[in-house]
């Protein structure tokens, strides 16, 4: 199997070393500054820190980084050409030949490009360096009903498990009838099947699973406890603070000083 996109990657790093809460509020602190700026600029300048936080200080391989770079920047690329496209023409800034850019549909384009691929990036950095359980027990701490906490964390452990089952099928097909190299129709025809076998041995897990928490009592109780208890890092605290601080300055600047 090849390695998983979705899943925790178990390293030695200040960002690993961070507890999940605060990496949670700092993925909800970038998603806000990122809506806050005003200019492309700004925005440009958060992904090089989200870049910079996933290389160097969460030490995320450039391997990983690679592979998943097409969800990181497909979608986004796909919604900043369509807003360049229709965003109206006022102010131009720079010719090619006989194609005119004006700023409009470039700082339109650009703003929708690089919020959506920050909040792609600080998703993935928060999946990567992150533990569920140890998510699970903080959304707890911090008084979020443990099924529902239990709930969230399910269904982050279940994501690397999908991507696992998605894999094997295709693994199984591609042995029986080489499914890169036929027609697109046929190629059509396959992923169904493996969207049906998909959901098929999905809806099994979820059965097993159910029973087993029912024969454990799960929920039985008002109250939980857990085998290791949620404390607040100073690495957690501490990124917190750097990227409030980051953000704030590029506020001001653009605001008062660009």
């Amino acid at each position: 199997m090849s390695e998983q996109l979705l899943a925790y990657v178990e390293k030695e790093s200040p960002f690993h070393r961070a507890d999940a809460l605060s990496k949670l509020l700092w993925v909800i602190l970038v998603v806000l500054a990122t809506f806050q700026f005003q200019t492309t600029l700004s925005r440009a300048m958060m992904f090089l820190a989200l870049l910079f936080t996933a290389l160097v200080v969460a030490r995320v391989p450039w391997r990983s980084f690679w592979r998943v770079s097409p969800l990181i920047f497909g979608v986004a690329v796909l919604l900043g050409a369509f807003h360049y496209a229709v965003t109206p023409r006022f102010t131009p800034l720079f010719s090619m030949g006989s194609y005119v850019i004006f700023r409009e549909p470039l700082e339109a384009g650009g703003a929708y490009f690089f919020r959506l691929a920050i909040m792609v990036l600080a998703s993935f950095l928060l999946i990567w360096t992150t533990d569920t359980y140890q998510l699970m027990v903080g959304l707890a701490y911090l008084g979020l009903p443990y099924r529902y906490a239990f709930a969230i964390f399910m269904a982050l452990r279940y994501i690397p498990l999908i991507q696992r089952e998605v894999e094997a099928v295709q693994a199984a097909h591609a042995i029986r009838g080489r499914a890169v190299q036929s027609p697109l129709k046929h190629r059509f025809r396959l992923w169904q099947r493996y969207l049906f076998t998909v959901i098929v041995n999905g809806l099994r897990k979820a059965e097993n699973t159910a029973i087993a928490i029912e024969s454990r009592g799960f929920g039985a109780y008002p109250q939980r406890t857990y085998w290791k208890e949620f404390r607040w890092t100073r690495s957690g605290i501490l990124l917190v603070l750097i990227f409030v601080f980051f953000s704030l300055a590029l506020i001001v600047w653009e605001r008062f000083l660009f």
